[in-house]
């Protein structure tokens, strides 16, 4: 069941993802929803003003969080809220829809973001630099420059 969910979250469009999730949350009810709320604004630090009625808004969520961090709701959920959910969704309409292919489906996760390195100040790049950076699709980029604001005394 944790393989076909993390192949839904891997392979499924996000729209499609957020309907299943919402579907699971709606199936799940109110105090299941809490507690997998708890968790998300545990995990994720966000949240704060859903309630668990907001089944639209926790399930994109979701979505959105193990989009942007792969595996952080796969390894940070409670077990049993993290299998609750996962068959949930994936027992869901849509669910049952996005799992077609998962016997196939080489089972790889995606790799983390890399960090990237600050721009190089006077290098590459216009930060810290006063001025409005144009792009053109016939010139291409351009920049142009202007005076720094003077700071009132």
């Amino acid at each position: 069941m944790l393989r076909e969910y993390r192949h839904l979250l891997r392979t499924g469009p996000v729209d499609w993802q957020e309907t299943a999730h919402r579907h699971a949350l709606t199936a799940l009810g109110s105090a299941a929803r809490t507690q997998i709320l708890g968790e998300v604004r545990r995990l994720l630090l966000v949240g704060t003003r859903l309630r668990p009625d907001d089944v639209h808004e926790v399930a994109r969520l979701l979505v959105l969080a193990e989009r942007h961090r792969p595996r952080i709701l796969l390894d940070g959920l409670r077990p049993d809220l993290l299998r609750l959910l996962a068959g949930a969704v994936v027992a869901s309409p849509t669910g049952r829809t996005l799992a077609v292919g998962s016997e196939l489906w080489d089972g790889t996760d995606p790799l983390p973001p890399v960090a990237q390195d600050p721009p190089v100040r006077g290098g590459v790049g216009w930060t810290g630099e006063w001025g409005t950076g144009v792009v053109s699709p016939d010139l291409g980029a351009a920049f142009y420059g202007s005076v720094p604001p003077r700071r009132r005394a």
